[in-house]
């Protein structure tokens, strides 16, 4: 990281969890000091445990978009739609935004059961519970994070036929430093400015019916744990490169759409290196 770019202040929430849904509670300022980075970065994935039933998920989604406007190309967020408050509930709330790597997830971390709205950052922590942070938590995390340089730098490219609905990805990821542990490679599809139903226990009705739904996870291509990279041990310099490929669900927008890649630690599941690009630049 090199030159200075931003001082922001930034109002933070305490959190408490009341059965499995967050209530905020009292604000305190915090400085946040922002470095820009030139080229080959360190990026931050963010994952925000989230359901279209949870009253107090809107304020996390709220932060989530807060710090990327202050960490920008640095903060990869994307929102898991998992656990109770992401089930179908009938009525106006029958939106499915849940995916079979989201509740894998979900399940392995814990994090509904410990109480919408919260997340992860890198997956750091995992296995003790401060994993799982709270998005008053989140930018002292990544800020923390982003104190070291990257690692591996990930450069992805993507070709999309609008006709066909066909999208095929590549990806490069370039050893920076020796890492001496096996690495597994993610591929998620996010779609942005989705407008359905939201639970919101600040609103009056707290049924919002165009609520807009961003960074929600669709799918993993490369399952829950991600594709093994094929090695334990990488030099500095070492290039490994893969190709992807699908038909969007027809009722997926691609101008909508990003491809998130990150690669983590295949033995402690921590996030080493995250990148995303849009599907249609």
């Amino acid at each position: 990281m090199n030159n200075l770019k931003y001082l922001f202040a930034f109002i933070f929430t305490f959190a408490n969890i009341f059965q499995s849904c967050d209530v905020i509670e009292g604000p305190f300022t915090e400085e946040i000091i922002v470095e820009e980075c030139a080229e080959k970065c360190k990026k931050i994935l963010l994952e925000d445990y989230t359901g279209h039933k949870c009253g107090n998920c809107p304020r996390a989604a709220e932060k989530a978009e807060e710090l990327k406007e202050i960490y920008g190309d640095q903060l990869i967020p994307i929102a898991i739609h998992a656990g109770f408050f992401a089930s179908n509930f009938g009525g106006n709330f029958t939106t499915d935004f849940t995916t079979t790597a989201g509740n894998e997830w979900d399940a392995f971390f814990g994090n509904s059961a410990a109480g919408n709205p919260n997340g992860m950052v890198n997956r750091v922590g995992y296995p003790s519970s401060d994993h799982i942070t709270q998005h008053s938590q989140w930018a002292q995390k990544v800020d923390e994070l982003l104190q070291s340089d990257a690692q591996i730098y990930i450069e992805i490219e993507t070709e999309f036929n609008t006709s066909s609905n066909s999208l095929t990805i590549e990806t490069t990821t370039e050893i920076l430093e020796t890492i001496s542990a096996p690495l597994s490679l993610n591929i998620i599809l996010t779609e942005s400015h989705i407008i359905a139903y939201q639970t919101d226990y600040d609103a009056d009705p707290q049924e919002i019916p165009d609520y807009e739904h961003n960074h929600v996870m669709r799918k993993s291509l490369t399952g829950s744990w991600g594709e093994d990279l094929g090695l334990s041990y990488y030099n500095n310099g070492d290039v490994i490169t893969n190709t992807f490929s699908l038909n969007l669900n027809e009722d997926w927008l691609g101008e909508n759409m990003s491809v998130v890649a990150f690669v983590s630690n295949t033995n402690t599941y921590q996030v080493i290196q995250a990148e995303e690009t849009y599907i249609i630049e």
